[in-house]
Parts: C-alpha cells; sequence; structure tokens
C-alpha cells in the first residue's frame, strides 16, 4: 500500500521524537565559585545527593552534605531533586570593595567583598573569611544582631565600619593572598 508508508513514517518520526524527549539534559543551575569560598549547598533545584557528585576534587562537602569549601578549580555536578548543581570553581584573579564612597559622619556602613575571575565573571565567596582593617575617619564596629525576622542578614564576612570623624577613611580587605583598597570620604 502506498498510504501506509508516509503514515509510518510519521509514526516513527513521532516515537523517535518521543524518545528524544527523554533523553534531554535535566536542567542545570551554574554557580561561580572562588578557590576558598565556603557556603552552603545551593538549593536551587530542590535536595541535592551530594553522594553523587562528580568530580568532588574541586570542593570539600561536611559529613552533613550541607556546606562545601571550593578547594581547587574545576567542575562539579550535583544532582539534585530537579535536576542538577554545577558548581563552576575558578580561581579568583583580582578583589574589589563594593560600598558608597562618601559618607556623613555617624554613619554606619556595611561593605562587601567582590572576586572575579581573569575573564571579569564574579566569584562567589559565600561565607569565606574575609580581613578587614579600617584606618583614619573609619574604625570598625560590630555586626548587627541578625535574628532571622529580617527579609535578608548581612553576609557574615562583610565589613563594618562607623564613619567616626571627618576626613579620609581607608579600607583594606584581604581574601586569599588577594587584597582591596578604597578610600571613603567623611563628611560633616
Amino acid at each position: 500500500m502506498p498510504c501506509a508508508e508516509p503514515l509510518f513514517r510519521a509514526a516513527f518520526l513521532a516515537t523517535m521524537l518521543g524518545a528524544l524527549a527523554g533523553c534531554a539534559k535535566p536542567p542545570e543551575t551554574v554557580y561561580f565559585v572562588a578557590v576558598g569560598a565556603r557556603d552552603e549547598v545551593p538549593k536551587a533545584r530542590g535536595a541535592c545527593r551530594i553522594a553523587e557528585a562528580r568530580p568532588s576534587a574541586p570542593v570539600h562537602f561536611d559529613p552533613a552534605g550541607q556546606t562545601y569549601e571550593a578547594v581547587d578549580p574545576g567542575r562539579v555536578r550535583i544532582p539534585c531533586e530537579q535536576g542538577v548543581v554545577v558548581l563552576d570553581v575558578r580561581r579568583p584573579s583580582r578583589v574589589r570593595v563594593d560600598t558608597t564612597q562618601a559618607a556623613k559622619r555617624g554613619d554606619l556602613l556595611v561593605m562587601e567583598l567582590q572576586a572575579f575571575d581573569d575573564a571579569g565573571a564574579r566569584l562567589s565567596l559565600g561565607r569565606a573569611p574575609v580581613a578587614w582593617s579600617f584606618t583614619g575617619a573609619l574604625g570598625p564596629r560590630r555586626p548587627p544582631a541578625c535574628t532571622g525576622a529580617e527579609t535578608a542578614c548581612a553576609p557574615e564576612n562583610a565589613g563594618y565600619a562607623v564613619a567616626f570623624d571627618e576626613g579620609e577613611g581607608q579600607v583594606l580587605a584581604r581574601f586569599g593572598g588577594l587584597s582591596s583598597r578604597i578610600v571613603v570620604t567623611v563628611l560633616p
């Protein structure tokens, strides 16, 4: 029958397309992470199966599988309930303090250190320790208490300063072997 061949081809094509749809890669969420970063395992794709992470060499997971520390450059694929989380660990080539360049005497400042790779991509530091120092018209202060009632608490590794005098204050932030220095002008 000459009419049966196009129908057979259509049925075969529909079957193959259905089979290919089942072979589709699960959705991925990629995070660019700095070597030295420490943070919680992202939950963008639901609960993740840390024991199945491949390869695991660039990161160390805590025994409970809740947090990680990025130790070497590389990509780690972590299967999760609704796809895959990819930690793309890169070596940072520079850091920059992100804060206002001018403040008034008495202002309380919160600063963040941003990390970038050679291509200029921003890398997450997570909760990795950052060393902060303040001189001149700026002094260190305690971070505000974060009770969990706030919608967003400042990062644990943020820099906290008070503008206590008029003039210039210097900020120095260090992460690993990298540092960034800025000047903040304190007005009356």
